[in-house]
């Protein structure tokens, strides 16, 4: 037994001791877009949002690139002026942002083809969307709000975010949110001014009868969830209509999948409108958040453009601006 491992233990030495690399070319070229995007823009798409903390994370098939961390964890060699690396140890589909090495929370994410963006313009706005979960993420006080919510029953690792059981099976709770979701895309359609104030109006009575048929517990979880995420992807739309008269670098539009950003502005919007449009609760479950809650920013914008403004004051729900 002791000879048989010892060939196993050579090759784990060989490869903890195997040299790691620089980040390719690519990979430098996108990452470096998003930074001087977010300068350029970040306070113009949402308040605070270019000053927010912006380390990254990528993840490659071997390895993973840090940069902008104030503090590098055990583990990581610094490579050049800008990255650490190590070996890969999160998947490489991975789109996320947490604190993974305590605070600040960090951008994780793959390259653009082992990833849902798969090209390098939707996983460049896909980085904004998640930047601005850092931004939630760097309120003060934010990781004690939630866990204060009471959400977790007992987990530690965050994945009651992802696994609480909402009933999105329950058949009244699903027609009732077909027709929420109904009621909000003709809102957003209605371009005379008197005919939206009025269907504004009906999206909100519907969104307190729909809100009224859930638990208090459920309530706090679908609240927290469109907050969260379905403001997430409303910047993330945002920041490509931001950037439709930006101009990126030579070295990113060369790149051999780049799309204009104008032209991918001008459909950014109206692919979430038709995603929600699709959206169904009991076979999309947690995922109806986004398109949803994206496209009540888009209202919010029309019913309230300051809305904004106050969006720190109530952390977890969006509720206030539907009074």
């Amino acid at each position: 037994m002791r000879l048989l491992l010892i060939p196993a233990l050579l090759i784990g030495i060989a490869f903890a001791q195997s040299p790691l690399s620089s980040p390719a070319r690519v990979d430098v070229v996108r990452v470096n877009e998003f930074y001087r995007l977010n300068t350029q823009l970040g306070n113009r798409i949402w308040p605070r949002l270019g000053d927010a903390p912006d380390p990254l994370l990528l993840v490659t098939n071997n390895e993973e690139f840090l940069t902008r961390h104030p503090s590098p964890p055990n583990g990581f060699t610094k490579i050049d002026d800008e990255f650490y690396a190590r070996p890969r140890q999160f998947p490489t589909s991975l789109l996320a942002t947490f604190p993974a090495f305590g605070p600040p929370s960090v951008i994780v994410i793959g390259e653009p083809e082992n990833t849902d963006a798969k090209t390098s313009t939707p996983w460049l706005f896909t980085v904004m969307h998640e930047h601005f979960h850092q931004l939630q993420d760097s309120q003060p006080g934010l990781f004690a709000a939630t866990e204060s919510l009471g959400l977790a029953h007992g987990d530690r690792t965050g994945m009651w975010m992802l696994n609480y059981p909402f009933p999105y099976d329950k058949p009244e709770i699903a027609r009732s949110f077909a027709h929420l979701r109904d009621l909000l895309l003709t809102a957003l359609t209605e371009s005379d001014p008197q005919l939206f104030a009025r269907k504004a109006e009906l999206y909100k009575e519907a969104r307190r009868a729909f809100v009224a048929q859930l638990s208090p517990d459920d309530v706090k979880y679908f609240s927290f969830q469109l907050w969260k995420e379905g403001i997430a992807r409303y910047v993330q739309v945002k920041s490509a209509e931001a950037a439709a008269h930006y101009q990126p670098t030579t070295e990113f539009a060369a790149l051999p999948d780049y799309e204009p950003f104008d032209k991918f502005a001008a459909h950014a919007r109206a692919d979430t409108i038709a995603e929600l449009r699709r959206a169904d609760l009991p076979s999309w479950k947690r995922t109806v958040v986004y398109p949803f809650g994206a496209c009540e920013g888009f209202l919010l914008d029309r019913i309230n453009p300051n809305w904004r403004d106050s969006y720190f004051n109530n952390l977890f729900t969006l509720d206030p601006y539907f009074r």
